[in-house]
Order: C-alpha cells, then sequence, then structure tokens
C-alpha cells in the first residue's frame, strides 16, 4: 500500500486537519510518517517541537521513498518563505516519485484568494483536493462563473472544477447544508456530510478509497464509510 506522509509546516500544536488527517488514518492501521520541520521524519504521532525551518534541510528524494500519500493543507502556503517553498517543492518532488497528493484548502476567509492562486499553477499535481461550501463559491467568484449556493449548485460548480482541472477527485463537503461530493474520472458520487472534524473526516475518505482502490464504485463507497463513521 505504502506510506502516508503528512506534512504540515505550521501545525506545530498537533491541532490542525493535516495532522488530524493524518491521526484518523494512523487510528485506522494505515502506515502514516510524519515530516517535521527540521527535516527529518517519523512515525505518527510526531513529536512536535517547534523547529525552524530551512527548505536545504529537506531530501525529498528520501523522504519520499516508499510513500503513497503525500496529505498537505493551505496554510502551509501562507507560511514564510521558507515554509512556503519547501512545500511547494514536496508537491513537485511527490510528483516526481510518484506519490499521490491530498491536499485541504483550509484557510481564513480573508486569505482565500491568495492561496487559490498558489495552488491554481499546481493544481495538476494533486490527485485529492478537498473544498469546502463557502470555497467552492469563492472558486466560482475568481473564475466568474455563475453562483449558486444552492446544494445542487455547489455540486455542480464541483463537477466544473473537476472538468476543469482535472483533479482526480475534487471533494466538497457542507456540514451546514448535511452533503458532501466527490467529482471524480466516473462522475459524481454524493453522501451525507457526517459530524466529523475536516481533518478526521478526510482521513476517514482516504481510508475508503485505499480500500476500494480505482474502482467505479470507490468514491461512494469511501464517501458512504465516512458519513456513518
Amino acid at each position: 500500500m505504502g506510506r502516508i506522509l503528512g506534512f504540515a509546516s505550521e501545525d506545530s500544536e498537533g491541532t490542525g486537519a493535516v495532522h488530524a488527517a493524518a491521526s484518523r488514518l494512523h487510528e485506522l492501521g494505515r502506515d502514516v510518517w510524519w515530516i517535521q520541520r527540521d527535516g527529518s521524519d517519523c512515525p505518527h504521532p510526531p513529536t512536535l517541537e517547534p523547529k525552524e525551518m530551512h527548505r536545504a534541510t529537506f531530501d525529498w528524494h528520501d523522504l519520499l521513498n516508499g510513500a503513497r500519500w503525500l496529505l498537505t493543507g493551505g496554510k502551509s502556503v501562507l507560511g514564510d518563505e521558507e515554509e512556503f517553498a519547501s512545500w511547494s517543492a514536496a508537491l513537485t518532488f511527490a510528483e516526481l516519485e510518484g506519490t499521490l497528493n491530498a491536499f485541504i484548502l483550509d484557510t481564513p476567509p480573508n486569505r482565500f484568494t491568495d492561496v487559490w492562486g498558489v495552488v491554481v499553477p499546481r493544481i495538476r499535481q494533486l490527485h485529492i483536493l478537498l473544498l469546502d461550501g463557502e470555497q467552492i463559491d469563492g472558486i466560482a467568484r475568481l473564475e466568474k462563473w455563475p453562483i449558486d449556493s444552492s446544494k445542487d449548485g455547489r455540486v455542480a460548480t464541483l463537477e466544473r472544477i473537476h472538468r476543469q482541472t482535472l483533479v482526480p477527485h475534487v471533494i466538497g463537503r457542507d456540514i451546514k447544508q448535511g452533503w458532501a461530493a466527490d467529482a471524480h474520472t466516473y462522475g459524481v458520487a454524493e453522501a451525507s456530510s457526517g459530524e466529523s472534524s475536516t481533518g478526521t473526516w478526510l482521513g476517514l475518505v482516504m481510508d475508503g478509497l485505499i480500500q476500494s482502490g480505482h474502482v467505479k464504485g470507490a468514491a461512494q463507497e469511501a464517501l458512504d464509510s465516512a458519513s456513518i463513521s
């Protein structure tokens, strides 16, 4: 199956969405590792000791060796120059090494435009992109598409994002409206949103996708399993 690597340069407290997803996958028995700020990796959970970050300390070829997934989030984009450069290099080397990138667009609303502007040039490097309802509307606004904040409208926008970006799994989740959807190669899978936190929920979805493989019904099975957990 290969290792799952978590990397969230801003997460020194172990409370972020990336850490939560990694923790849930670890609880489910997956081989989860954490890339730390000093350039080392360790089995999950990480030591979480804050350290100054320098891009040159990361040997991404070595860190990504045998890794199937790299899990990162939007807050790393908002860090200092070293944090941003490290995140950008991680995505690039993951693509070269055949590691799949899962990205949680977790960002403060007032910085959404900044983060999305950075993600767009790298969008083809992603295998999973996770958005919430407001972010789906935000992308429609930036792309000058019609904005429809109903469930059907947001799912339609999710499908459009998938068609435009070719990201294999563009996943949307709106807890207030109670739905989750995955726009993927075979169509759109839908399920209830469940009550779990964003990171924990994505961990469940990723576990479901890993279990189901690349079959037609994998996305639906993954969403269904996450909604009842």
